[in-house]
């Protein structure tokens, strides 16, 4: 019986133990992923044309949103990136338009932390946001 108790609890155990391994802090391009991913979902969600707009400077964000009932700002932040993060851009101004269906026209970043650059880029076709190294 006490076996049968050890190893029902292991069974539920062992998901959490391995999410363990992979939780791991958020890198500053998993930050620009995310405002990228929600912006993206908004669009589709409430059938609306979302631009996102971002100082690579300052970090400054703006989300607007315009719908068949009208527009305007939806947030406005700043990411934390860290202290070593930067983010570069021949741009003052980034700028991501995501359309009802997913699709976008959108800048490309490069995010700087670490040893190597990451590139942040958008699908136009899926509006899918990816950072890679090349």
């Amino acid at each position: 019986m006490v076996l049968l108790v050890m190893a029902i609890a292991a069974t539920l155990a062992a998901p959490a133990f391995a999410r363990l391994v992979d939780d791991k802090p958020l890198e500053p391009a998993d930050q620009v992923l995310g405002l990228l991913h929600d912006a993206r979902k908004v669009a589709i969600d409430d059938h609306a044309i979302v631009t996102l707009r971002l100082d690579p400077k300052t970090l400054n964000y703006q989300l607007d949103t315009a719908t068949a009932s009208g527009s305007g700002t939806m947030t406005t932040g700043t990411l934390d990136l860290g202290l070593a993060a930067t983010i570069a851009s021949d741009q003052p101004r980034l700028q991501y338009v995501f359309q009802p269906t997913g699709a976008a026209f959108a800048d490309t970043v490069v995010v700087r932390s670490g040893a190597v650059p990451l590139i942040v880029r958008v699908d136009p076709w899926s509006g899918v946001a990816r950072a890679d190294s090349r």
